[in-house]
């Protein structure tokens, strides 16, 4: 086969591909504008000051930061905001050749309306337990199954036993496991990839689930923190 043969094709492959993604990029954004406008939210195709808003994992790494397909509104008694949120690596080979690694996250949030010390959760992973058994830190909760489950760190742990009551963590427990995190006014949820509606209303509801769970006098107790 002529590599010219191969050249073209080649091309016409890659051409092929970039339609697809456009077409299907224009048809998830067309589907998140009727979602959104049936919620009562907002749409914009882009804003990267959400890129740059947060702080703690998925954020702070890399360049090239984008905010994409972001939704905001109402979720119950909250402000939500939700987005494609990506961030470009990039490595080297030994020949000198540059690789471009874009990584993507679906991210959603909740205005907590008042300050909050930092509280996260993660699913355990083998690389978690191995963590911990090094020495980092992992607070151990009341239920095992929950401890199993997800690993919570805090500095300050009282509020992170507070926070996630027995109620809380049943019901988080019967939910796919979530990367959750409250810190200063938020209540953030990150995973790999994209949300559809229907993911999208599942991991708000999550985020409600905990922040429903809190006891009255942990507000109290906030509210009275200097």
């Amino acid at each position: 086969m002529e590599p010219i043969f191969l050249f073209v094709l080649a091309g016409l492959a890659m051409g092929a591909f970039a339609w697809f993604s456009y077409v299907q990029a224009k048809k998830r954004r067309e589907l998140l504008q009727q979602f959104a406008a049936g919620q009562g939210w907002t749409y914009l195709a882009r804003d990267d000051n959400w890129a740059t808003r947060f702080a703690g994992e998925p954020f702070d790494e890399g360049d090239n930061r984008k905010a994409q397909n972001v939704l905001q509104g109402q979720w119950r008694s909250w402000s939500m905001v939700a987005f494609d949120y990506s961030y470009e690596t990039h490595s080297t080979d030994s020949k000198g050749h540059r690789t471009t690694h874009t990584h993507s996250f679906a991210l959603c949030g909740l205005a907590l309306g008042g300050y909050v010390p930092e509280v996260e959760l993660t699913p355990e992973s083998m690389f978690g337990r191995l963590g911990t058994a090094l020495g980092m830190q992992d607070i151990e909760l009341e239920s095992e199954d929950f401890n199993r489950r997800y690993r919570v760190r805090s500095d300050n742990p009282k509020f992170a036993y507070d926070v996630l009551p027995p109620r809380t963590m049943e019901a988080l427990l019967g939910r796919p496991a979530l990367h959750l995190r409250l810190a200063g006014s938020d209540a953030l949820c990150w995973e790999s990839g994209r949300h559809g509606p229907a993911e999208l209303l599942a991991r708000l509801d999550a985020l409600a689930c905990v922040l429903d769970g809190i006891p009255d006098f942990v507000w109290s107790d906030l509210k009275e923190t200097p």
